[in-house]
């Protein structure tokens, strides 16, 4: 069997998909889905797009007990969407919102294709699953009515109280999830994101990559204190661009003192506080950033000052220092009350950069010379 989204729930609990059986959307289908699915800009400040949202072919299970639903999907070879939003803060003083907020629609080649398939569905959520049916609710004055069900998730949201909303709009049938808060303020998130749901339903458009961007949410919590150096969205220092891949804010329980790590293309940045890299330098760290053959140069530019250290990828040395130039470069830089690693290698296993930025002393000083303080973003004005 393919990937069961999350309107077929029921068909997770009794199959198990492997990575082998998952189809991929024929294309036919995929654009009523994908361009009518719930957008993380749908939500407020605060969500993260969920591990394991993407698109997928719906396949025939194989098991006697699904028969109606694997000659329903033999017919008319639905194809669906779903993607989950997971909340990582909440702007102070807003109401409260959902730790996970999920749309998903499934495409089918007809009106009639889609009744079929929602009754299928419906049918095994009822005699299949614990979900409790609450009842009908209408999406608005012109928009269809909706099935209301109650049931309780694992991770994210614990074994706590989430409402989903089924309902049908022409060839494709639709569902949103919130969960994560009381039942009631689940059915009133529900109601209000799958009324954006339909919208997008009535009015498809593309769901752009730069729509699912999700790189910087972290950078934008407002809890988060230290200050954000960093290179921008995309970084160009006369060696090519470098894209921001990854953010990571680190807790107490990871690397010592490492407060922020963001990854471009090439190379690394990390963040200290003062006191926390005084604790790194203390640890075994220091040792492993100063490996045999290592070289450092000082060096100033008009937002701080620097180490730079040149050496090479291997560790030790038979006969001596190589005779050839270093092969990569990092340093620590004291800025604006921080410190800012670059590249600082935090494991054994191996030595961070790789490319015209982390192995050329030009590449290096380019990187310190475009660190910028980031905006803290600004939520007393109403976007």
């Amino acid at each position: 069997m393919g990937k069961a989204l999350g309107l077929a729930a029921v068909l997770i609990l009794l199959i198990a998909p492997t990575a082998e059986a998952a189809s991929k959307p024929s294309g036919k289908l995929r654009a009523g889905a994908l361009e009518t699915v719930l957008r993380l800009h749908d939500l407020p400040p605060g969500y993260v797009i969920a591990y394991g949202s993407d698109c997928t072919a719906f396949e025939p299970s194989g098991l006697r007990a699904l028969s109606a639903y694997d000659r329903w999907v033999v017919e008319n070879r639905p194809e669906g969407c779903e993607y989950g939003y997971e909340r990582r803060f909440q702007v102070p003083g807003s109401e409260p919102t959902p730790l996970l907020v999920k749309g998903e629609t499934i495409n089918t080649p007809s009106d009639r294709a889609s009744a079929q398939g929602f009754a299928i569905l419906s049918r095994l959520v009822s005699r299949l699953t614990d979900w409790r049916r609450v009842g009908p609710i209408s999406l608005g004055p012109t928009g269809p009515t909706a099935t209301l069900y109650h049931f309780k998730e694992g991770f994210p949201v614990g074994r706590r109280p989430v409402s989903v909303l089924v309902w049908r709009h022409g060839k494709l049938f639709a569902a949103l999830e919130a969960g994560g808060l009381t039942p009631t303020a689940n059915d009133s998130a529900a109601l209000r994101y799958a009324q954006v749901q339909q919208r997008r339903l009535e009015s498809p458009s593309p769901y752009t990559e730069a729509e699912r961007d999700d790189t910087e949410v972290e950078l934008d919590d407002p809890s988060l204190k230290v200050p954000v150096y960093w290179l921008g969205p995309d970084f160009n220092g006369g060696l090519g661009g470098a894209e921001l891949q990854t953010v990571d804010v680190i807790d107490e329980d990871g690397l010592p003192g490492v407060k922020l790590e963001l990854r471009y293309d090439g190379f690394n940045l990390e963040t200290w506080t003062r006191e926390s890299w005084k604790r790194f330098q203390d640890s075994f760290f220091r040792k492993i950033n100063r490996p045999p053959c290592t070289r450092t140069f000082a060096f100033e530019w008009e937002q701080g000052h620097a180490t730079i250290s040149a050496g090479y990828r291997r560790r030790t040395f038979d006969k001596g220092c190589p005779d050839f130039p270093p092969t990569r470069y990092w340093a620590a830089a004291q800025i604006g009350g921080v410190v800012v690693g670059v590249n600082q290698t935090t494991c054994r296993c191996l030595s961070p950069g790789s490319g015209p930025y982390s192995e050329s002393l030009r590449g290096m000083k380019a990187i310190l010379r475009g660190l910028a303080l980031r905006p803290k973003p600004d939520y007393s004005v109403a976007p």
